[in-house]
């Protein structure tokens, strides 16, 4: 019997509009750990502990700006992460020939980093700035905290990272064309996500094509609507079938 990677590789062999829609899960060996995991933040000025979804929403940021900071500072600094085997997976699948497009939920520029060119960010990019007021986008080498830890462009004017927050609505230009996409596609790789974030998760039900897979370290509940489900980590497994398979 063909083992997982043996079967994993085949589909691939067999499709051309590949299509990998990528969660928390595929980064957290690169050292990035999902958000949830950061428990939130205890302000010792008002006594009160914030959960991790409260200190990633638009209210959070509205009502408590230098908090928001502190936090987003501590937890999402992705500078110094760098792409693993699963990010260089797709990245070196597109240079074979295949049409490769990453959608993700991810905002750590990872995907961008190992070279994927075809990437669709659903939540945005932490590694981005806008302005807060209007919206344009800010040189993030020109960004710094000012006395009270707030970030602000050289032009002293509020900045916030380029992201979805929590209470904002996801950019339907992106929600589009990901559904475009994956309807297009021959084969779906679902990596890092439990499916359990909606509106999200819904995209997987856009998909027509013969091969769906599914590489996550936990179960997920919808894994058998999948041809191929497998309980690994998906850069180590990756990394085994470029080199098994495709590695001339």
């Amino acid at each position: 019997m063909n083992t997982d990677k043996e079967r994993f590789a085949e589909m691939i062999r067999q499709s051309q509009r590949i299509v990998a829609f990528t969660g928390a899960g595929i980064s957290t060996e690169s050292g990035i750990p999902d958000f949830r995991s950061a428990g939130g933040m205890f302000d010792r000025l008002s006594g009160r502990h914030f959960s991790g979804e409260e200190t990633l929403s638009i209210g959070f940021l509205e009502t408590y700006p230098e908090l928001f900071f502190r936090n987003y500072a501590e937890h999402f600094d992705f500078s110094q992460a760098l792409p693993n085997a699963a990010h260089r997976f797709f990245a070196a699948l597109e240079q074979t020939g295949k049409e490769v497009t990453v959608v993700t939920q991810n905002i750590d520029n990872l995907h961008q980093s190992a070279g994927s060119s075809a990437i669709i960010e659903l939540h945005g990019n932490g590694t981005r700035w806008r302005t807060f007021d209007t919206a344009e986008p800010a040189d993030a080498t020109t960004i710094k905290m000012d006395a009270q830890g707030i970030q602000r462009d050289s032009q002293g004017r509020m900045v916030r990272p380029d992201i979805v927050l929590y209470g904002e609505m996801l950019d339907e230009e992106a929600m589009d064309h990901a559904a475009a996409a994956i309807g297009a596609a021959d084969m779906l790789v679902v990596i890092g996500t439990s499916l359990a974030v909606y509106p999200a998760a819904s995209f997987v039900h856009y998909f027509k094509g013969p091969y769906a897979v599914l590489l996550n370290r936990t179960t997920v509940p919808q894994s058998l609507s999948f041809q191929l489900a497998v309980q690994t980590d998906a850069g180590a497994f990756l990394a085994d079938v470029w080199q098994e398979f495709f590695e001339k």
